[in-house]
């Protein structure tokens, strides 16, 4: 080859060197282009912790004692210095209605009585061997002589008269707060009449369960109760369960409220139980996905997902118990898990983000 040659193809080695080094660059971008990303995953722990089952339900609240109190005589109210959600003690006067009538409904029993223990006594003169007896009230000569003087009826009419006029009086049945006041001064009311409603302080909240939920139930167990409209949360225990299936499958449960609170009858609450399981294995419910219908749980390892078939115990709708396939201390995934498949690269989303 000539000089002169030579030098005309030094030019074209070096373009064509750098062609190939431009193809070879341009196909490492392609294939990084190419290249999946991570997926991008949440991950939790699998722990060994107490476990609770969750029962959780709406309901409403209502008083433990819920009276409505109703007048027991005609007459006038002469007194009635009441209202709506006055707190009251157990035996307070709240009501007086005018006692004349049944105040000389009294006084003429009383005169009849004396008049009748007055005949009785002239009767027993008569009879010297009766009185000298120690008991003659057992004799059946006393009781004839008493029943035929009018004693024992007086003494009956006596006595319903006394009624009569106590039932004028109207006091609180016990201490609590009262609703629905309807009494007031110069109403005339006749036997029947509501005068007004009472609730005592011990709140309950009625709640339906299902028979599933109310057999895991027992006396005294912890409850949370929340009202939506106060958004507030109070405790409570469970206070008693109704041993009868309703039609519908429900079983009727009352939950006491426990300590100072601001509720009312007839306010809305939800209501959770958590029944103790004891120490169990258990991930976040969100890690759980199926494949091919069987439960699979996502763990890390060297930054690529690997899945893990499980065997399920207990579900509260928020953790699952694990009783086969993973270990305490492992680190699964709890979201962007539907889709993953075994070995997949992932990264760990920051917590903030």
């Amino acid at each position: 080859m000539s000089k002169k040659l030579f030098l005309l193809l030094i030019p074209f080695v070096f373009w064509a060197c750098d062609s190939e080094d431009k193809i070879d660059e341009k196909a490492a971008t392609e294939n990084v282009k190419n290249t999946p990303p991570n997926t991008l995953v949440k991950v939790d722990t699998a722990v060994t912790a107490p476990f609770y089952l969750l029962i959780q339900s709406s309901g409403k609240v209502k008083a433990h004692k819920d009276v409505q109190v109703l007048a027991e005589t005609t007459g006038t109210v002469q007194q009635a210095n009441i209202k709506s959600g006055q707190k009251v003690s157990e035996g307070e006067v709240l009501v007086r209605l005018n006692p004349q009538e049944a105040q000389l409904k009294l006084q003429s029993a009383e005169i009849n009585y004396e008049k009748a223990k007055l005949e009785f006594e002239n009767s027993l003169i008569g009879f010297p061997k009766l009185i000298a007896q120690q008991n003659p009230e057992q004799d059946s000569l006393y009781q004839k002589l008493k029943i035929g003087s009018g004693l024992q009826e007086s003494s009956i009419q006596m006595q319903e008269a006394k009624i009569a006029l106590a039932k004028t009086v109207i006091r609180a049945p016990f201490s609590g707060t009262l609703y629905d006041v309807k009494a007031f001064m110069g109403k005339n009311v006749k036997a029947g009449d509501e005068l007004f409603s009472e609730f005592n302080h011990r709140l309950l909240v009625e709640v339906n369960l299902l028979e599933s939920e109310a057999l895991n139930l027992k006396e005294g167990m912890p409850a949370e109760i929340r009202n939506p409209a106060m958004d507030a949360n109070f405790s409570g225990e469970v206070f008693s369960i109704n041993p009868k299936v309703d039609e519908n499958g429900l079983v009727q449960t009352n939950i006491l409220i426990k300590g100072e609170h601001t509720l009312w009858p007839g306010m809305n609450v939800y209501v959770e139980i958590k029944i103790p399981k004891g120490e169990r294995l258990q991930v976040p419910k969100s890690s759980l996905v199926l494949r091919s219908g069987k439960p699979v749980v996502f763990s890390i390892e060297k930054e690529l997902a690997k899945w893990n078939y499980v065997e399920l115990g207990y579900d509260n709708g928020k953790m699952v118990e694990i009783t086969d396939g993973l270990e305490a201390g492992m680190v699964v995934i709890t979201n962007n898990n539907l889709q993953l498949a075994h070995d997949a690269p992932i990264s760990i989303q920051n917590s903030d983000n």
